[in-house]
């Protein structure tokens, strides 16, 4: 089979992902892979360059230093201000209809951490949008740290009751025991 990508085989990894992974970089080739790549260094670093302005944020790393990939941010000073966590900040962006940044990998390098994942395929509007919801989100904690911390308020849902999720009575957590509460 000439057209084939030849044998596909069992291996730890999701299938669907890297077929799709693979597609998008020969659909590209070798001069749109570093068009798109180069993008996503620019954005990274202009964001790193607006996000630090932002009051409450801290860059914990040399911000002089030009970023190729995510940059992983902390809001320990905003929590330490305001007793609100990062948790409470990415929650507080479903309100806003924007995907939420990721917290961090365990072990946390930084406290309070944030990493964003600016891709190739923002815009500049895109970006700035992204921005001023965290200036606005950052705002909004120091003149009102309770209300923030009850987000979010205008998505379709709300917080998980985190007390309750010990009680079998109340979940099934598993198949399993679903099996069990049923019977």
């Amino acid at each position: 089979r000439p057209d084939s990508i030849g044998k596909v085989r069992g291996f730890n990894g999701n299938v669907q992902t890297i077929l799709k992974a693979y597609a998008w970089v020969m659909a590209l080739g070798a001069d749109g892979l570093r068009a798109v790549a180069e993008t996503a260094v620019i954005n990274n670093n202009y964001l790193a360059s607006q996000i630090v302005k932002i009051k409450g944020v801290d860059l914990p790393w040399d911000p002089t230093v030009r970023r190729l990939e995510q940059v992983r941010y902390s809001w320990a000073k905003l929590h330490e201000d305001t007793g609100v966590t990062t948790s409470d900040l990415t929650r507080k962006m479903a309100d806003y209809g924007l995907q939420t940044y990721m917290e961090s990998h365990v072990p946390r390098l930084v406290d309070e951490p944030m990493t964003l994942e600016p891709t190739e395929s923002l815009s500049l509007d895109e970006l700035d949008e992204y921005v001023g919801v965290l200036q606005a989100i950052s705002d909004e904690a120091y003149s009102d740290p309770e209300t923030l911390k009850g987000a979010p308020y205008s998505a379709a849902t709300d917080q998980l009751p985190h007390d309750q999720f010990d009680d079998p009575d109340k979940w099934a957590m598993t198949w399993r025991a679903f099996k069990r509460k049923r019977s």
